[in-house]
């Protein structure tokens, strides 16, 4: 695999691969297959669609489309032209769309026809839309005028790569910005630490909108040279199929995609087969105790995981030549140095290491971290102490260095009768309950108790079960201050992506 013994940019970590095995497949997509040379020569011809739209480096260029070749390309046209990739949910509402493009100051926004006709009637001041699927497509047919021959500009891996909004707790999402020495140097270990080569074919089914599917699908599969069976989104019923049919040797996935497939009846899984399958990672979101060891049981895999944040890309792996361990998302990866410190005098502007075996919050120093908070220097501040990204993520450390995340020291750490309770430990001690399909816990005002825990919870199709069975069950796994006082049944939880629930919202539709 591609190592990086000094800074790059990604438009060169992916130019250089492109250019030593340019024949080898890169992308297969509704059976078609696209070679490395291919996705070159289009992602260059779409740089150069957008230099001469007037485009330049350092702009910011909105992208927002489904999992497509043409998605793959303007992804990497974008960043070889030099210009700060920002990419968007395609199902992004029209407000949440310019939002986004307002807050960044895009001159450009490659979108899916059903949001041409929002940001032509919008105007938004200085923006121009271009039919992002067209556009691909012309590149792959090369049908645009611009030659691919003439190579963009060199790229300084100091300048902002990717702006990537994330939900905050409170108010509208904040632009990250990440460097292109960032990504590259932190991608590149992830790899490394996973015995990522050109042999390895990834089946990705996560929306490419966020680090997990562009970052560590898209961009790390292609830096290293390996290939990608990309997906317009995830299908239960299809994985295992693809999985045997494409050769694949990884899939990468957050809890909800695991449990659905450990849901699958036994006569699908009857047709599995490990084949090449040699990795299965989970992301994004807490994979409790019981999906660990119910996909264990019926795959004969140990789930990989991992940790990481949107303001430092990957920080934690769990060590690709142990026993994983439920529960543990592992050890700091190469170049990162993680520390755990009590939250409270973190609060105070002072660091205090905990000892293992006690909670504190997660600190995060490297050549990962993010540049900041676009246009936000006082968000970015509130952030930092001492050189170190405060996370939020509350995580004990085990005496042989790994980490296990307890919860989010805002909504996670609910604080009940002078206890403080983790709620991702209720919640994973809920999913073990077979009638039990997702669950959010938190805690909501009580004048008695402090915080009152709540668990609202969705049942399995065609489940039935009662409060007090719940609570019982709870009762079997947990000190009796960690029985949610009450549970609700729900339709839905309220979501920040993937996997990930919004908490805050949840609590004030409990409340």
């Amino acid at each position: 695999m591609q190592s990086v013994e000094s800074p790059t940019s990604l438009d060169a970590a992916f130019h250089s691969t492109a250019t030593r095995q340019a024949a080898a497949t890169a992308l297969v997509f509704d059976d078609v297959s696209y070679s490395y040379r291919a996705l070159r020569i289009a992602s260059e011809r779409f740089a150069h669609a957008l230099l001469a739209a007037g485009i330049e480096p350092g702009q910011r260029v909105v992208v927002g489309m489904t999992n497509s070749p043409e998605l793959v390309v303007s992804i990497l046209g974008t960043i070889a032209a030099g210009a700060i990739l920002v990419p968007v949910n395609p199902a992004a509402t029209a407000d949440e769309l310019l939002y986004i493009i307002g807050d960044c100051g895009a001159r450009l926004a490659v979108v899916e026809s059903a949001h041409l006709g929002v940001l032509r009637d919008a105007t938004p001041t200085g923006l121009t839309p271009l039919d992002g699927p067209n556009l691909g497509r012309d590149c792959f047919a090369a049908t645009l005028e611009t030659s691919a021959d003439r190579r963009p500009n060199a790229i300084d891996p100091r300048s902002p790569a990717l702006i990537i909004y994330t939900s905050g707790t409170t108010g509208r999402p904040k632009g990250a910005v990440l460097s292109h020495e960032a990504l590259t140097t932190n991608l590149l270990t992830v790899a490394e630490a996973w015995r990522w080569t050109a042999n390895d074919r990834l089946l990705l089914t996560l929306p490419c909108f966020h680090l997990h599917g562009l970052g560590l699908g898209i961009l790390t599969s292609l830096m290293v040279g390996s290939s990608i069976v990309l997906r317009r989104r995830f299908v239960v019923d299809e994985v295992l199929a693809d999985l045997a049919r494409f050769e694949c040797t990884m899939f990468f996935g957050v809890p909800t995609m695991y449990s659905r497939l450990v849901a699958l009846p036994d006569t699908a899984l009857r047709t599995y087969r490990r084949q090449r399958m040699r990795l299965w990672v989970s992301g994004s979101a807490p994979l409790n105790a019981a999906l660990f060891e119910r996909f264990r049981e019926r795959f004969g895999y140990e789930l990989m995981d991992r940790y990481g944040m949107t303001e430092c890309c990957f920080v934690l792996s769990t060590p690709y030549d142990e026993p994983r361990r439920p529960g543990m998302v592992g050890r700091p990866l190469a170049g990162v140095d993680v520390r755990l410190v009590d939250p409270d005098a973190a609060d105070s502007g002072k660091i205090v290491d905990v000892a293992d075996g006690s909670h504190g919050e997660i600190l995060i120093r490297g050549s990962n971290l993010f540049s900041g908070y676009w246009q936000r220097p006082q968000e970015t501040q509130r952030v930092m102490l001492d050189g170190y990204l405060r996370s939020g993520d509350i995580a004990v450390r085990e005496a042989d260095g790994m980490f296990r995340i307890v919860g989010r020291s805002s909504v996670d750490i609910i604080k009940s009768r002078g206890f403080k309770v983790g709620a991702v430990e209720i919640e994973e001690a809920l999913q073990r309950h077979p009638a039990v399909e997702e669950v959010a816990v938190v805690g909501l005002p009580d004048p008695d108790q402090g915080e009152r825990v709540v668990a609202a919870v969705i049942l399995r199709r065609d489940a039935q079960v009662s409060t007090d069975q719940l609570r019982a069950h709870v009762r079997t796994l947990l000190a009796p201050h960690k029985v949610p006082a009450d549970i609700v049944f729900v339709d839905d939880i309220p979501r920040i992506g993937p996997g990930k629930f919004k908490k805050k919202e949840l609590i004030a539709r409990l409340s």
